[in-house]
């Protein structure tokens, strides 16, 4: 008989490598530790992140590993999930904060809060230029020329939309456009797009 839907996952691996410059990397698999792991993807969101509550010992090669990895931000996170009907799911995250910490006990207790790279190059970088043509093209271009995205499914619109330089954050700025868009197939027969990430 196959496993229930509603059985929960394994995690085996939760490897956070430390952002320090060294002569090696010093890297923690917290996956023994991970006591709730919440993952977060959203037509409402124009990224997706993550949650994990960590029981921290201190037992692993680097001490507690907020303070002994260190923990600040930015920090590349490896995690694999085997679902309960042997499907596995390997995702690349980054560390955006860590919250709720309780320093100076035998068993810290803290949840990391993660994001996707996009994420945190989104706020490094900002469109600077113009664009011609249709939003479609503006989307895929700004999306692999400023944040150097994977693969970048984008719907064809209709109509151009023309702008000069603009100081925007890219995320902020694709969502804007997208709400400016006009399908290609359907003028005055459909809404607008909705611009949003997937682990895929």
């Amino acid at each position: 008989m196959g496993k229930s839907l509603t059985q929960p996952g394994n995690i085996t691996r939760f490897q956070i490598n430390s952002n320090t410059r060294g002569e090696s990397v010093k890297s923690v698999d917290l996956s023994a530790g991970v006591v709730d792991y919440r993952y977060y993807e959203s037509v409402l969101s124009n990224h997706i992140s993550a949650t994990a509550m960590i029981v921290d010992t201190g037992n692993s090669d680097v001490g507690g590993v907020l303070d002994g990895l260190p923990v600040r931000g930015g920090e590349e996170t490896r995690i694999k999930i085997e679902d309960n009907q042997g499907g596995e799911l390997n995702i690349p995250l980054y560390v955006n904060r860590a919250r709720d910490a309780v320093p100076g006990t035998q068993q810290g207790l803290y949840v990391l809060a993660f994001a996707s790279k996009e994420y945190f190059a989104k706020t490094q970088t900002r469109v600077t230029k113009g664009y011609e043509g249709k939003i479609s093209d503006h989307i895929s271009s700004i999306l692999s020329e400023l944040l150097r995205a994977g693969e970048v499914d984008v719907d064809e619109t209709s109509l151009e939309y023309n702008f000069s330089r603009v100081d925007r954050k890219p995320f902020y700025f694709c969502t804007r456009l997208a709400k400016k868009a006009v399908p290609a197939w359907g003028i005055g027969e459909a809404a607008g797009f909705l611009f949003f990430q997937t682990r895929d």
